[in-house]
């Protein structure tokens, strides 16, 4: 089998590589967005999901992707939006780019989904990718975990951090909250057990050790192998809020990993019965006693190293948003109307030439060209229409930058994202001018948007 497995330097995806070059008749395709070099078993590519294009480049003769992806890591200088949105971009760039190469199965990585709740964005856009990897037409397995125990692991990191650097812990309520966790050498042994593996095609698992157990019992559990004689008090109300602050301060967790994880933390991540692995596949999980020591024994994995620095360095812009599609409109509506809506918002200063393959606006009256647009009818559908940045005195001169419309798959919205812009302003000046006026631009549109949604809802 080709197995691409795309986010595979990340914590979860070096543990399975490790535990898959194991599989002499396997070919390992280990996908990221920073460049390395090939190692003995492992051919490493690298690719950027927010391009389709570059996506279908990585997944060409594979048989098996693996979906280890997520974006709450900025990926560019600057971006403008929500880590719910850029992984809407993301699965849907993979899972078409899987349609289109011929790939037998997704297998994805996701997260408890509890029962009869209000979700968490963190878990809303979880179950959100479920769903759309799910109406690409290839047969989709969906592991759905709570936390993770190992080295590197991001919540795991974070208990580490706290127990070390704390003599005294205060426990809010939700150190209560009960989850099955589970190691994650357990976790790639499972997702081994599904490759190729027809019974799990269309079916959702989910994985975990046998125990129940609370955040407070991981912090005891970890605080006891590290031997801290740290005291614990116990507060009885919930402060998801405070927790974020001081959680952050004590850690230094970057608050786009940090908050999405806390605001989830009300939720039991417990197991559900009817979504037991097989039986037969005797799987035995470690215990929480056992993952936390594992943990804490770093064992060697594969180690490629970058050969190139990541794209936050360079002076590029991403900016997603998410805005209502009216009932009964279609995407191409909405590009037109925004073409002309533009010109309005920013009257009277900017006019705009619009034809069938592009748009350019000026300032009015002085004939200045400040951002063109052109339109490629290669990569444009009826569900997405995607543009070129065609230079203009805003736009840096080797700018490649796409802005696109992309109906979402149950047609309720689109997604509308400027990737990898590059200004011609100074980068601190740009900051606080152009990038702001954009935003304000894109929010006021989303709400001309939903005005427009009202209007045309059944009465």
């Amino acid at each position: 089998m080709r197995i691409a497995i795309a986010g595979a330097f990340g914590f979860v995806g070096k543990h399975l590589i490790h535990q898959l070059l194991g599989y002499a008749d396997h070919e390992i395709v280990a996908i990221s967005r920073s460049e390395r070099s090939s190692s003995s078993g492992v051919e490493c590519i690298k690719a950027d999901f927010y391009s389709e294009l570059q996506a279908i480049e990585a997944l060409k003769n594979c048989d098996v992707a693996i979906y280890l992806v997520h974006s709450m890591a900025p990926s560019s200088r600057l971006t403008q939006g929500h880590f719910k949105d850029y992984d809407y971009i993301l699965a849907d760039n993979f899972a078409r780019a899987a349609k289109l190469c011929g790939v037998k199965q997704i297998i994805y990585v996701s997260g408890v989904i509890p029962k009869q709740q209000e979700l968490s964005v963190h878990l809303k856009s979880r179950y959100e990718v479920e769903e759309l990897l799910k109406d690409h037409t290839v047969p989709v397995t969906t592991l759905r975990c709570s936390l993770v125990i190992g080295h590197e692991a991001s919540s795991f990191s974070i208990i580490v951090k706290l127990t070390e650097r704390l003599p005294i812990m205060v426990l809010p309520k939700w150190m209560n909250t009960l989850s099955n966790p589970l190691y994650v050498g357990d976790l790639a042994r499972t997702i081994i057990k599904c490759i190729d593996n027809s019974s799990t095609e269309h079916r959702v698992f989910d994985v975990g050790m046998d125990e129940r157990v609370s955040y407070k019992d991981i912090v005891i559990e970890t605080a006891r192998y590290m031997n801290k004689k740290t005291k614990f008090y116990n507060v009885p109300f919930f402060t998801p809020g405070f927790s974020k602050l001081w959680v952050r301060m004590i850690s230094g967790a970057p608050s786009d990993l940090l908050y999405p994880l806390i605001d989830s933390v009300r939720h039991e991540m417990v197991m559900d019965s009817k979504n037991k692995l097989p039986t037969s596949w005797k799987l035995k999980f470690s215990g929480l006693k056992e993952s936390v020591a594992k943990a804490f024994e770093r064992p060697t994995i594969l180690k490629i190293p970058r050969l190139s620095s990541t794209v936050k360095k360079q002076n590029e812009v991403r900016s997603v948003q998410r805005i209502p599609l009216p009932p009964g409109k279609s995407l191409d509506w909405m590009v037109k109307k925004y073409q002309n809506w533009l010109p309005f918002y920013l009257r009277p200063l900017i006019e705009n030439i619009n034809n069938t393959d592009s748009s350019e606006y000026r300032l009015r009256g002085l004939n200045i060209r400040l951002l063109g647009l052109k339109k490629d009818f290669s990569r444009s559908r009826d569900d997405r229409v995607l543009f070129r940045v065609d230079g203009g005195l805003l736009a840096a001169k080797d700018d490649k930058g796409r802005f696109e419309f992309r109906q979402s798959h149950n047609k309720e919205f689109a997604i509308v994202a400027l990737h990898n812009f590059k200004p011609s302003l100074p980068w601190h000046v740009y900051r606080f001018s152009q990038a702001i006026l954009h935003k304000l631009m894109m929010e006021s549109f989303g709400r001309t948007m939903e005005k427009h949604s009202s209007k045309n809802q059944p009465r």
